[in-house]
Parts: structure tokens; sequence; C-alpha cells
């Protein structure tokens, strides 16, 4: 019978330690094949354990800054949506307000409290995992581990080893040995699985039909002059109406002036009516 195993992946985490996967292959261009990560992992628990492995569920913690002066989120939240749509990711992203948390650090307590709180929570429930893959490298999860096992699950660490004298993983979580179940699994010792392998291919822009070589895997494809058009386009301000050049993609749009105005005014209270209300009536008195 095959042990199930659900996958709990540290966004933040994996996203930084990925030059130590650059540094042990010695390539710039590296990237890695988030596909693959479950099958991966799978193999690995299964050669470890002995038995056949069954992925239930692959989550994936992460944040995205929102409000945040000079920073567009849009790349982000497409490769947020290449994971949970193309790579069939549990994605929980929590969305940071840089006008509240004006000094967050949106890479640490917040991805750690929810990939704890939800590991916690399925452990709890019967007969969804065996085993839980923390795939993390910070020592803030001892504790949550100790209590994973304490419930009679088993725990299995995916980490990387220490590159060039920098830790990558917490000593004080590679060596918690009564948190874990099975040897680790090192990310960098398996390099060349992780990475993604690119083939130069001729696909078809979905918007103008012009052929071009490309290296893009995915299901939506469109060429370079497309993808400019596309991420550039003007908007008018919901506020003072002037229209300006955007790549700001949600349903309201404010104008540079205006965005200026509101943060100066230090206005920072909320109306009844929203966020959105408040940002208007306080944006500009233009408005009637």
């Amino acid at each position: 019978m095959a042990i199930r195993a659900m996958i709990f992946i540290d966004g933040c985490w994996l996203y930084k330690g990925r030059q130590a996967l650059f540094d042990k292959l010695g390539e710039k261009g590296f990237e890695v094949d988030y596909k693959r990560i479950p099958d991966i992992i799978a193999q690995s628990l299964a050669e470890i354990s002995g038995q056949e492995v069954d992925i239930v569920r692959t989550c994936y913690y992460g944040t995205i800054p929102t409000n945040k002066i000079g920073y567009n989120p849009a790349k982000q939240q497409t490769f947020y949506d290449f994971l949970g749509e193309q790579c069939g990711y549990e994605m929980d992203i929590t969305e940071i307000d840089f006008r509240k948390e004006p000094n967050a650090l949106p890479d640490t307590k917040w991805v750690n409290a929810n990939l704890a709180s939800e590991m916690t929570y399925f452990a709890a429930l019967p007969c969804v995992y065996d085993v839980a893959v923390l795939v993390a490298g910070d020592a803030d999860y001892v504790q949550v581990l100790r209590r994973i096992r304490r419930m009679g699950k088993r725990v299995q660490l995916v980490g990387m080893n220490p590159v060039r004298g920098h830790s990558i993983s917490s000593r004080t979580l590679l060596t918690a040995t009564e948190c874990f179940d099975f040897p680790h699994i090192f990310m960098d010792e398996h390099a060349n699985e992780f990475r993604l392998q690119r083939e130069m291919q001729t696909r078809t822009c979905m918007s103008c039909g012009k052929e071009e070589e490309t290296t893009w895997g995915g299901e939506e494809f469109y060429c370079a002059e497309c993808r400019t058009k596309r991420a550039r386009k003007v908007r008018e301000c919901n506020n003072c109406g002037k229209k300006e050049e955007t790549t700001w993609d949600k349903d309201f749009f404010y104008c540079s002036d205006c965005r200026a105005n509101y943060r100066s005014s230090g206005e920072t209270s909320r109306s009844e009516g929203g966020e959105r209300k408040t940002m208007r009536a306080t944006l500009s008195p233009t408005v009637g």
C-alpha cells in the first residue's frame, strides 16, 4: 500500500535557495523545473522508505506586495498563476499591503505561519496524509514538526547543503533529529534533476500569428512584440480622468499624479465603503 505524502513548500526560501543550485552546476542560466519537483521528491522518498509514494497534494506558500511604491506585482502574479494552473500546486499567497506595513519583510513570518498552520490542520484530519514533506530551511519549523510527529505523522525534509560557507538550510533544523523519520533530501545533490531543460522551438503567436523561435513551454504563447503591447496599455485614471500608459492590470487605476497626492496627504484611514472607496475619496481635492 502506498504511503500518502503532502508536500509543503516555503516559496520564499526556495526562491532564495536557488542560488545553491546555480552554484552547484556553475551555470548562471539555471532554472528550476517546478513541474518535476513533486515527482523527484516522490521518487527520492520511495527509495528512502522502500515504499510506493502517492503525492496527495503539493502546497506552495508565498507572498505578494500590494501598494508598494515602485513595484509592479504583475510578473510575480504570472509566476504564481503558472504554479497553480500549469504545475497543479495548491497556492496559498498572502497579500502584503505596504500602506499598512511599510517596513514589512514579506519573506518571513507570513509564509512560516501559513505553512505551519496548514501542515497541522491537515495532520489533524483523518486519512489525509501519512508523511509531511517540508521543502524549507528555517529553524522556525522545528516546533511544528515536533507536534506533527506527536500526532502520529512522519516527516521528511527537503533542504540544501551549505554553499561556499553560507547556510541555505538552518543547522538547527538539519540537526533536529527528533523531528524527522527519514534522511534529508538535498536539492543541490539532485541539481541536474531539478533543472529545467528548455528546447528551442518555433511557435505561432496566439495574437498576431507571427512565428518566433522560443524556449517557452507554456500553453499560451505571444511573440516579443505582442508581449510588449500586452504589458503596457493606456488607461484612464478613476480619480481625475487623466490618461496614462501603465502595466497595472487591476479593475481600478490611478495615475502617477493622484498616487503621489494620496501618499503625500498622509491619509491612512479606511471608510466603511472599503479600501477602494477610501482611496478615491482621499486621492485628490478634485473629487466632488
